[in-house]
């Protein structure tokens, strides 16, 4: 049976929800999930739509799944499908009816993506139960989906198949680490007292740590969807961070034009003369200022996302320069480099260069000019901005190996791999890594970087070597 079966049995069992005996049990799990959180952060639930955007779609179906699985009256013996099954299943045809069992029957819970073949489907690893890789046939979700993402979702098996049911929530590693820590510390702690228990009364256990699992995941989605949903919101509700350049600087995009007083020649000449200017390309009349090698890097993690320009060497780059007919062009990333070049510039090229025009824009202008605003002389071939890139991402990674990372309690992703807990907190840092570049490359339309290096250069191997698809630029 195709999946539009199911989702068709979907509408009429949402359909008969909205009948006035099953409203008030539906809104009360809804307001189960919603009222903390609308009341915490006073708002309106129509409010927490427009912030969330698509994403409120999954929450939505998260909730949706919930209560189709909660089972009401004093004796727990009220549940929404069975009554739509008893009262109007012959409608559905025998798939659907399967769908709807295993729906009623399912649990919320933790998955890690192994990999994927868009359009089609999605292997996943459960976090909280462990086992095997599993594949999902999915369409959309493994169109849109990345290596090593880690998902909230319920998986049920009709006709020896796997499926997602309604919602899925994309969680950040660290939520879904600290969700799945919290399960295992539960089971750890209950087993305990179960078999202390079990030993005074001379009884066998009778339960083990697998359906213990199973038993929590059942009692855990209204946890799992709150923390998604104070994440998200407050994701939405923040300021967008401030973006910097090295020196601290917020960053502008700044140009500044000086008309040619003197002969060119000259210009060039004195332009070859100065100490942190050096030509970029022997034909052309284009020229890079670097930082000096002793300049100190002022800006750190905790002023904003921090953008780095630097050549293949590591050097700072402060700002470009071209001739371009009779005028001189500056290009820098901030108001207070463009300031310093003019005055660097006006200094080494006294009498050869009349006042500039300066003209400066931030991102916030750029994007809503579109990219036809963007010089055609800083576009270049995507196979060459690709290759800029990696060249860029290489020399950064190779650094960042023999790097102390907080992530990694201070030691370099060298050093934890030495060891059996650093290995684990190296392995997800570079599943991270890939996850997030996986993403980056979606939305840009690009190849992502290819990461299998790195896991050689850690000697942990490449998980699923075989599966999915990874970056096409390996150094």
């Amino acid at each position: 049976m195709r999946r539009t079966g199911f989702r068709k049995a979907i509408d009429n069992l949402v359909e008969w929800s909205d009948r006035e005996e099953w409203r008030p049990y539906r809104e009360h799990v809804f307001a189960e999930h919603i009222g903390p959180i609308r009341d915490e952060y006073d708002i309106g639930e129509e409010d927490i739509a427009d912030r969330l955007g698509p994403g409120f779609v999954m929450l939505y179906g998260c909730m949706l799944d919930d209560f189709f699985t909660a089972r009401f009256g004093d004796e727990g013996d009220k549940n929404v499908i069975d009554d739509y099954l008893k009262r109007r299943g012959w409608r559905e045809k025998a798939p659907a009816k399967r769908y709807l069992e295993a729906l009623r029957d399912s649990f919320l819970s933790i998955y890690e993506v192994v990999a994927l073949d868009p359009g089609r489907s999605m292997t996943v690893r459960d976090l909280v139960l462990g086992g095997d890789p599993v594949t999902i046939e999915e369409k959309s979700g493994s169109e849109t989906a990345a290596r090593w993402d880690r998902i909230a979702a319920r998986v049920v098996t009709v006709n020896n198949k796997l499926h997602f049911t309604g919602g899925l929530l994309l969680l950040p590693h660290e939520m879904a680490d600290e969700i799945v820590a919290e399960i295992e510390l539960a089971v750890k702690d209950t087993m305990k007292a179960l078999r202390k228990e079990a030993r005074k009364l001379g009884e066998p256990l009778g339960l083990d740590e697998a359906d213990l699992r199973v038993m929590m995941l059942h009692e855990s989605p209204a946890m799992i969807i709150e923390l998604w949903l104070v994440d998200a919101l407050e994701r939405a509700m923040a300021p967008p961070p401030e973006i910097r350049n090295t020196d601290g600087d917020a960053l502008v995009f700044s140009e500044a034009r000086f008309p040619l007083l003197g002969d060119a020649a000259k210009t060039i000449a004195a332009l070859e003369g100065i100490e942190e200017v050096e030509r970029d390309d022997d034909e052309g009349l284009h020229w890079i200022w670097f930082a000096p090698d002793s300049q100190p890097r002022r800006a750190s993690q905790g002023e904003g996302m921090v953008i780095r320009t630097e050549n293949e060497a590591g050097r700072t780059i402060l700002g470009n320069i071209e001739i371009a007919g009779d005028t001189l062009v500056l290009s820098t990333n901030s108001e207070a480099r463009a300031e310093r070049g003019r005055a660097l510039l006006m200094r080494h090229l006294e009498g050869l260069l009349d006042r500039p025009l300066t003209s400066h824009r931030t991102l916030e202008q750029i994007r809503s000019e579109g990219s036809d605003s963007a010089p055609e002389q800083f576009e270049l071939p995507i196979e060459l901005a690709e290759q800029a890139l990696d060249t860029v991402l290489d020399s950064h990674y190779r650094q960042t190996l023999d790097s102390p990372l907080p992530y990694l309690e201070g030691k370099t992703p060298r050093q934890a791999a030495r060891t059996k807990k650093g290995r684990g907190r190296a392995e997800s840092w570079l599943k991270q890594l890939e996850n997030s570049d996986a993403r980056r490359a979606a939305r840009e339309g690009k190849q992502p970087y290819d990461f299998r290096w790195m896991w050689r250069e850690l000697g942990l191997g490449y998980p699923g070597a075989d599966e999915g698809r990874p970056g096409l630029h390996a150094p």
